[in-house]
């Protein structure tokens, strides 16, 4: 029995397959760094909240009302933090880290259904492998358990149809999209009805939406944020603001209030989110994408019925970010399992083996160009990151050209599962040594430690907007002062009072409030820094006010 034919001779072997590099990449190092801004920080607040509060229904950040997010990965987060009595970066990421596993899961399962248990298996080893998906396996945001929860819609729908509407996968379809919208919002219900519908009409079988409960179906749907609006109606007596919160998605899709790009930025984010095999994509596309003379394929058109619809909103949403484009690395994954499964047949050549070379040659001439571009530049933004970046740029052409000796030797398949394999150390370094070294970089804790040793229990205040990294930190209230009339109000009420500004605004907002500018009171006040420390690519300063003619404590450049 070859090889190939005892790795995936059944369900239980392809699951052995899976598991291992799954775990040893989801899991491996979940607490090994801090919590980076701008949303990791905000999860944790939030989720502190809860545990603090006890108030699970309506959620809140700093004090205030926390409405941006529906709460279904706070609750998650919040439920892995109980065991211990308090929230931590581990428990924070467990709720990705699971959602992550059962999503490898989920697409083996599809991929199964689909194409058969072989590119299942590969589709799940892809998947695992691609960037985007490691690191949200390991980072504290709902969009695995979004990505998730739009797979599991997926896997589900497709047995409905395969069956003729079996009542427990249309049940499963259904609960799926309700957990989607209590992770995402509305996103989780549109998206997947919007590529069924696409699919249906791809197999010209439209008549199939009248058998598909929605009568029943789509009240299970949203029974799971029907439940908790009212269970936050309960808690505080007030509903939920619908209207504002659907306002607000419809200015993110319209404007983009954060990350609005234009639509080239979509095609360039998911190149780069589903690096090292991006570069399989142009042959997979060429050898699976249904083409007139082609005989009718559903199981195709049901995948790019999904990465239609999906990229389609996504990319004619005016806000964009790498993150958002998750849930398609799933379908993009049954594509290139496909591509590999070609070059495992017993054909003479494989159809696939030309494409795969030329893949790896423009991966790797893509690792090397940037290698060269990258590390003198890590090497003098980040000093400490520049001997494991180093590392992992000669792992990564170590992979290649291993996978480039898998082809001499067993042809494109061979070499697809030689890059798998040498894909294994460059995560791990990734997750030992890369990631812990950008942490000083990224992370807040440093700073607030110093915060707290300066300011002690004093009043501490933040001009104008919060971060939440220095609320998680230095674990204390911290006052948001949203304007110079405010924040000069703060700083007078007690002299040991401190503040938090972005070295940026600093010199604008000293010249405002000393006698001569616009928010100056009967008293001279003058801000004197004390302290600094960067966080990502902010430099903030910790400011205290003294009399307007004192010595200056601490120079700064404007």
């Amino acid at each position: 029995m070859s090889l190939k034919v005892r790795l995936f001779r059944d369900d239980l072997s392809c699951l052995r397959l899976i598991l291992p590099p799954a775990l040893l990449l989801c899991v491996l190092g979940l607490g090994n760094r801090d919590l980076w801004d701008p949303d990791e920080p905000r999860t944790g607040v939030v989720v502190r909240s809860i545990l603090e509060s006890g108030s699970w229904a309506a959620l809140s950040r700093q004090g205030e009302p926390y409405l941006e997010k529906p709460p279904l990965f706070h609750w998650l987060a919040a439920a892995a933090s109980l065991p211990a009595g308090h929230v931590t970066e581990t428990a924070l990421r467990f709720p990705s880290s699971l959602a992550a596993l059962l999503g490898l899961v989920t697409i083996f399962l599809l991929g199964r259904a689909l194409f058969g248990r072989r590119v299942g298996a590969l589709a799940a080893i892809v998947l695992c492998t691609s960037q985007d998906y490691f690191m949200e396996a390991r980072t504290a945001h709902p969009d695995m358990v979004f990505t998730l929860c739009l797979a599991l819609a997926a896997l589900c729908f497709h047995r409905v149809y395969a069956r003729g509407g079996a009542l427990g996968w249309m049940a499963g379809f259904y609960a799926a999209l309700g957990f989607a919208v209590l992770a995402k919002g509305p996103g989780g219900l549109l998206l997947p009805a919007l590529a069924v519908v696409l699919f249906l009409a791809a197999v010209g079988d439209l008549a199939f939406l009248r058998r598909a409960g929605i009568g029943w179906g789509l009240p299970l749907a949203l029974l799971p944020s029907v439940l908790w609006l009212a269970a936050f109606r309960a808690a505080t007596g007030t509903g939920f603001p619908i209207e504002s919160a659907l306002r607000r998605l419809g200015l993110r899709v319209t404007e983009g209030l954060h990350h609005a790009h234009p639509f080239p930025h979509v095609l360039s984010a998911l190149a780069i989110e589903f690096l090292p095999w991006t570069v399989m994509l142009p042959g997979a596309f060429y050898l699976t994408f249904p083409r007139r003379g082609r005989r009718s394929d559903r199981d195709n058109a049901y995948v790019y019925s999904w990465l239609l619809a999906l990229f389609s909103v996504f990319a004619l949403s005016a806000e964009k970010r790498g993150v958002y484009l998750l849930p398609l690395l799933p379908f993009l994954a049954l594509l290139v399992a496909r591509l590999w499964d070609m070059a495992l047949f017993e054909w003479d050549p494989p159809p696939a083996d030309r494409y795969i070379l030329f893949g790896l040659a423009a991966g790797i001439a893509l690792a090397a160009g940037a290698s060269l571009y990258a590390l003198p530049r890590v090497a003098q933004a980040i000093p400490e990151a520049a001997r494991p970046a180093q590392i992992l740029a000669g792992l990564s052409l170590l992979a290649g050209a291993v996978a480039l000796l898998g082809y001499r030797r067993g042809g494109g398949g061979a070499a697809l599962g030689a890059l798998a394999v040498g894909l294994l150390p460059c995560y791990v370094t990734v997750a030992g040594l890369v990631l812990p070294a950008l942490d000083r970089a990224k992370s807040a804790r440093p700073f607030s430690e110093r915060i707290t040793a300066i300011v002690g229990r004093a009043p501490l205040g933040i001009y104008p907007s919060p971060h939440d990294g220095f609320a998680f930190y230095t674990r204390r209230p911290i006052e948001v002062l949203p304007d110079r009339a405010r924040l000069a109000e703060f700083l007078r009420a007690d002299p040991e009072a401190s503040c938090l500004m972005e070295e940026s605004q600093y010199e604008i907002v000293r010249r405002a409030l000393l006698p001569d500018g616009s928010a100056a009171a009967p008293s001279a006040l003058d801000l004197r820094p004390i302290d600094r420390g960067s966080v990502g690519h902010r430099d903030m300063l910790l400011v205290r006010a003294a009399p307007a003619l004192a010595p200056r404590a601490l120079e700064v450049t404007p």
